[in-house]
């Protein structure tokens, strides 16, 4: 390992999130409690207080694995890995199936750590860009079977997208599958969003279900509401790559935190219900978020999310961090400025999954007073 670069979003978080009041930016939803979860999936605390912490199976405990493998059609518990972190989960996998010169196309923008691992390890990185006009975003798909050109090892995409909230339809989706089975492209997909898709029915099916030797990530992170918790896992049906994945892991956590993975069964069987609390809260959060940028509508253009918490407002005057600067002096709210993405600064992403969303969204307005 050497010194990488800073991961500058990560540092923006640590330099505000918790000094400030309100968070406009916030990826994730709403953190729950143990109680809670414990209540919503019909479990009780003993179970904690009786758990031995010792030393985990590396591979993640064979009931979480389970509890994990109906989410995947096609796949079993042996075609789950469970990492400490899906951050973790990226870094491995991404060690292990890339190789200095290899060509890989990113969806962008994108978080830091899916583009700047194949950055650091010496790969050939292409973007796939979001298309943008104003507020509103949008996938190219015509644009990817020329940038999936000969010689490209990997695609790399995430849906529902961060930081724009773009989101393939269904056709979409299965052009990209059948994209990467044509050229034999290894397709690392970030489904950390899974969940939030506006209705069941638009939910898409995992990359691991849809091309044998596609990799699928999720955690408890964003959909789930368990940010703290610090735990993700990668779905694939190569297990020869899960393995060596696995292996990688001995150089970074060695296995995983006891207490995660048994909140995590509980979490997976609350599912639906945290699953239908997020959708509610977004569209009630993004309605006002709508309408806040309409009385503004000289300095701000909004429009929600195709699906997930997050989605980009534009800047109509000015920076986009000149903006946050003014807001976190004057209304003590923290607010993520697009060039942190790689982006123009002319978008803030905005979070739409958090319960204070009202007050925060009011200390936007004292600021702009």
């Amino acid at each position: 390992m050497t010194r990488w670069r800073p991961f500058v979003l990560e540092r923006w978080f640590a330099r505000f999130e918790h000094s400030l009041a309100h968070m406009l930016s916030s990826s994730d939803c709403a953190p729950i409690s143990a109680r809670d979860l414990l209540a919503l999936a019909g479990g009780s605390a003993d179970e904690l207080l009786d758990l031995r912490l010792g030393y985990t199976e590396s591979r993640g405990a064979p009931a979480l694995r389970a509890a994990l493998a109906p989410w995947y059609p096609g796949c079993t518990a042996d075609d789950v890995l469970v990492a400490g972190a899906p951050q973790e989960a990226i870094l491995l996998l991404l060690q292990v199936c890339l190789r200095k010169g290899d060509r890989v196309v990113v969806q962008t923008p994108c978080y830091q750590s899916l583009r700047d691992v194949a950055v650091e390890l010496g790969c050939e990185v292409v973007p796939w860009p979001v298309r943008l006009d104003g507020s509103r975003a949008a996938l190219d798909v015509d644009a990817l079977p020329e940038l999936l050109g000969a010689g490209t090892r990997m695609l790399i995409t995430n849906a529902p997208h961060n930081p724009t909230g773009a989101m393939p339809d269904r056709a979409q989706w299965d052009a990209i599958a059948a994209l990467v089975r044509e050229r034999g492209v290894r397709w690392f997909s970030d489904e950390m969003y899974r969940g939030l898709a506006r209705t069941d029915q638009h939910e898409l099916p995992p990359a691991a279900s849809l091309v044998p030797g596609a990799i699928s990530l999720w955690g408890l992170s964003k959909s789930l509401n368990l940010p703290g918790l610090r735990l993700g896992w990668l779905a694939c049906r190569d297990r020869d790559l899960l393995a060596a994945v696995e292996q990688q892991k001995d150089w970074t956590s060695i296995c995983n935190n006891a207490l995660a993975e048994v909140l995590a069964v509980h979490a997976l069987r609350a599912a639906g219900h945290l699953f239908a609390q997020n959708r509610a809260l977004i569209a009630r959060n993004g309605a006002a978020m709508a309408a806040f940028a309409a009385r503004h509508g000289d300095l701000l253009a909004f429009t929600g999310p195709a699906a997930g918490p997050v989605a980009l407002c534009q800047v109509r005057r000015g920076t986009a961090t000149e903006l946050a600067e003014r807001v976190r002096t004057r209304g003590d709210a923290m607010l993520v400025p697009s060039a942190l993405f790689g982006l123009e600064d002319r978008w803030l992403r905005i979070g739409l999954g958090r319960q204070e969303f009202a007050a925060a969204l009011a200390a936007f307005e004292r600021a702009l007073a």
